[in-house]
This record gives structure tokens, sequence and C-alpha cells, in this order.
């Protein structure tokens, strides 16, 4: 009898194990869900970090159920397609949503955000 509870007991706590409390709009995610969208994040930031070309130090990736987000700031067009590019060739994923923005011109040329001060030019001198 003793082992028909641990049994039950067991089998409760596997099967509420499955469930995630990760909700978004009301969907859920099951644990191997959120497991597989975690590897999945890794592979894509794998996958652009190994390109011959950009590294995309300023991109970031989420993902939900396979489906990837990218955002984050790029120096051209060229760059944002090619980090779609890359991400759709990854294993496990379903669809991309390429949030990446352009740097402005100000960032690109002067290396800094333009809000930001704290990264001034290298050509600049301090009294």
């Amino acid at each position: 009898m003793t082992w028909v509870v641990v049994t039950s007991v067991v089998a409760s706590i596997a099967f509420v194990g499955c469930a995630s409390n990760d909700s978004r709009d009301g969907h859920k995610r099951t644990t191997g869900q959120y497991i597989d969208d975690k590897v999945l994040v890794q592979r894509v930031q794998s996958a652009l970090g190994d390109s011959p070309i950009y590294k995309f130090p300023d991109v970031k990736v989420n993902t939900y159920k396979g489906t990837v987000q990218l955002t984050g700031f790029v120096e051209s067009m060229e760059q944002k397609r090619k980090a779609e590019e890359i991400a759709k060739t990854v294993e496990g994923v379903y669809n991309i949503q390429n949030n990446i923005t352009l740097k402005s011109d100000t960032e690109r040329v002067r290396g800094t955000d333009p809000n930001n001060n704290r990264n001034p030019s290298p050509n600049t001198t301090t009294p």
C-alpha cells in the first residue's frame, strides 16, 4: 500500500513538473518548450557570432515556442538582413521577428550614443 502512495506522489510531481508558469497572452509553455527556447537562443547567438563578416555584438536574441526575435543595433541594412538570414538557418527556428534597428549616423561615425556622453570620441581631449 505504501509504494502505491509513493508512486502516486512521484507521478503527480512529474506531471506538475511539466507545466510552466510562463504565460504570455494566455499562452503557456511547458518546461520542455521553455528549455528548447533557451537552447535555441544559444544556437542563434552562436551562429551570429560565427559569421565570418559580422559578429553582431549589439544584437539580442529572444525566443518563444520557436519564434526568434532579434533586437538591438547594427550599422547597415545589409547587417540586419544577414542577421535574419543566419537565424533562419538554425535548426528549430520556425519564425523570425527582425526588430533590429540601424544605429544613428552619429553613433556610427563617433562610436557613441548621442544620448549618453559616457563614451566620448577617442579624439576628444579634456582640459
